[in-house]
């Protein structure tokens, strides 16, 4: 199994909306803040390829939401397309594709409009994985989620044939797992990975950035903060008993790395993935 991380540019993000209510002066020395409150965050997707398997988690915010992307400060975008081809592949190679939820940054990226302003599939071959429960959110969404989830991202994934939904734990394939968890949107996906040497947690918005490992860290956008700190904690324990490395998918400063637990969460020791 090799794991390539994906850059596709970063927003910016209130503090008070990435943390809630904890102090800035309990997470400013962690996450740093710009003059207006704004912190940086990725957009990290991951690619893994094992065996006969191109599989992609998260597809970015792509090239349809200027407005959006605007008034959220989106910077420094470059299209998948052209990251995958530094590794040597196409949009056509992707045998998966692994949405973790359905907000517009993690999947806005499935889809791109074409010159007679058709909604055209991003990974044509690709089978696109996401929770059924995120799919019916998509479809009816929640007041607090109806701003974040757009049906051009991917209907025309759906009008094609191309999803299949879980509505539990799921082997993708050999080495490769998906566990379902709630809190800052319903059965949203973690994906584990299973390496020669660790195994690899791509722990999406359940724990977004290295910032967030304290337990009670919470984002004020979670939508439920009781599940989201049950599902943090058991999936924390985990990494800390079994020694897992998490891959954050907004952290702009730390990447990847182990977890340790002293009196609460935190960093153990960084990673570096290709």
């Amino acid at each position: 199994m090799k794991l390539f991380k994906i850059e596709t540019g970063f927003f910016l993000s209130d503090g008070g909306a990435c943390f809630g209510s904890v102090p800035k002066l309990a997470w400013a020395p962690s996450y740093p803040a710009d003059e207006d409150n704004f912190c940086k965050y990725s957009m990290r997707s991951l690619l893994v390829k094992t065996g006969d398997r191109l599989i992609l988690i998260d597809a970015g915010v792509g090239t349809k939401h200027w407005d959006i992307m605007e008034e959220f400060g989106f910077r420094e975008m470059v299209t998948m397309e052209s990251q995958l081809a530094k590794l040597g592949y196409t949009c056509q190679d992707v045998t998966d594709v692994v949405l973790t939820h359905l907000h517009f940054e993690h999947c806005g990226g499935c889809t791109w409009i074409d010159q007679e302003f058709k909604l055209q599939m991003t990974f044509p071959n690709a089978t696109h994985w996401v929770s059924e429960a995120q799919w019916k959110n998509l479809l009816a969404p929640n007041i607090a989620e109806e701003n974040s989830m757009f049906s051009a991202d991917v209907m025309e994934i759906f009008n094609q044939d191309k999803f299949k939904f879980i509505t539990e734990d799921t082997q993708l394939c050999e080495g490769v797992y998906l566990k379902l968890y709630s809190g800052h949107s319903d059965r949203q996906i973690v994906a584990y990975l299973k390496g020669d040497e660790h195994t690899y947690v791509f722990a999406g918005d359940v724990v977004p950035t290295s910032a967030h490992l304290p337990l009670r860290w919470l984002s004020a956008i979670d939508v439920d903060q009781v599940s989201a700190l049950t599902g943090k904690n058991e999936l924390l324990e985990t990494a800390v008993k079994e020694k897992q490395v998490l891959i954050f998918a907004h952290d702009f400063y730390t990447p990847c790395a182990s977890v340790v637990k002293e009196d609460d969460f935190g960093v153990g020791e960084p990673f570096s993935i290709d």
